[in-house]
């Protein structure tokens, strides 16, 4: 990327991302370790965290073509880049199915705990053996090429060597895997995303309707917290994830290769595969975000660390400042006392006298307690 200001905006941009995605994923990971939660939603959402995390490790391959054109992470870098890609592309499209599907069976059915446990291990079996299966063409038959230019000037001829990942398979291989990883990890997911999305959409809306005509409120406001969750956790996919699927149609079947060699469509081209790049990565921040947001047990647990946090640093420097405050309050104390008393002429102004130093502790207390909101 020739231009200073959009390589310094992508580069920003991919740090704040890698970041964001891997501190609140590793929070949500945390918090759920914590409670020892061992719901199906429970688990699909770590296993969704835990792929956002290694798929967030791709923005570190992936900036570095901001920088220069030749690869510098050699050929494991190259191999184990584009597996990774491929590998948590797969996870995370088919953890979010699996979460919309999950949704409505607990809706719709009666099914155990321990028999909806028991489909979400096997559907995370299958699951990762998918995604393990489906870059074995980037891991046996993808090397690092070295493409040398050549750059004639009227004085000098200089000579640079730029390392490019290449496949050996012919283009017709190439193309029959595109079809199979397009179906795979768009179509087939898509579908079932966007079916059982659609029945626990009118699911809620029936809940809603008959909220009031319900004597167990609170299942039904479980229940609901946790479609909503997954609803915008499947909504959230769809806007980062589609842009990225529509542009790898439109660049590995409809745009021909006389085409791409215009210079002004490779420009485009290349700033709208880092966009579509960004968007996709983004979804690791949106889903823990969602997570915190949706989840009440969440929001009561870090509340209450950030209290406890308040009132350790609170007291902390308490002690510190009392020691040294002790005197001079005593000696103000004494003062104020003094005064009172010269002017005090009713019973009054007596008994505020002698509720004036608990006066003092319950202000101090007042404000320890504003603070720890």
């Amino acid at each position: 990327m020739n231009n200073i200001i959009l390589r310094n905006i992508f580069v920003f941009t991919s740090a704040a991302i890698f970041l964001g995605t891997i501190i609140l994923n590793l929070l949500a990971i945390v918090y759920i370790r914590s409670r020892r939660d061992k719901t199906s939603i429970a688990i699909l959402v770590v296993n969704l965290a835990i792929a956002d995390i290694i798929h967030a490790m791709g923005i570190i391959f992936f900036s570095s073509n901001l920088f220069t054109p030749s690869w510098v992470f050699g050929e494991f870098g190259c191999k184990f880049s584009l597996s990774i890609d491929v590998l948590c592309t797969v996870v995370i499209v088919y953890t979010v199915a699996a979460l919309s599907v999950e949704r409505y069976i607990d809706a719709r059915s009666k099914l155990t705990a321990k028999f909806r446990l028991i489909i979400t291990f096997i559907s995370l079996i299958i699951i990762w053996t998918v995604g393990l299966l489906l870059p074995y063409p980037f891991i046996f038959y993808t090397f690092l090429y070295d493409q040398t230019r050549t750059v004639n000037t009227n004085i000098t001829t200089t000579t640079t060597s730029i390392l490019t990942c290449r496949s050996v398979l012919s283009e017709r291989a190439l193309l029959i895997y595109e079809i199979v990883l397009y179906i795979m990890a768009f179509i087939i997911p898509y579908s079932i995303i966007v079916l059982f999305s659609l029945k626990l959409l009118r699911f809620l809306r029936q809940w809603l309707n008959r909220k009031q005509k319900l004597t167990r409120l609170n299942v039904v406001k479980r229940r609901t917290r946790g479609v909503k969750l997954v609803l915008c956790i499947v909504l959230s996919f769809l806007i980062c994830y589609t842009p990225f699927w529509i542009f790898k149609f439109y660049t590995s079947f409809l745009v021909d290769e006389t085409i791409r060699r215009r210079p002004l469509l490779r420009r485009f081209l290349t700033y709208a595969h880092q966009l579509v790049v960004l968007l996709s990565h983004i979804e690791g921040i949106l889903n823990p975000l969602f997570f915190i947001v949706l989840t009440e047990h969440f929001c009561r647990t870090f509340s209450k660390h950030r209290r406890k946090t308040l009132d350790f640093f609170g007291t902390k420097s308490s002690l510190i400042s009392r020691n040294g405050e002790r005197k001079s309050s005593i000696i103000n104390r004494k003062n104020s006392i003094r005064k009172i008393v010269t002017t005090a002429g009713n019973t009054e102004i007596n008994g505020l006298l002698s509720s004036h130093p608990t006066l003092c502790d319950d202000n101090d207390k007042i404000t320890v307690a504003v603070l720890s909101h």
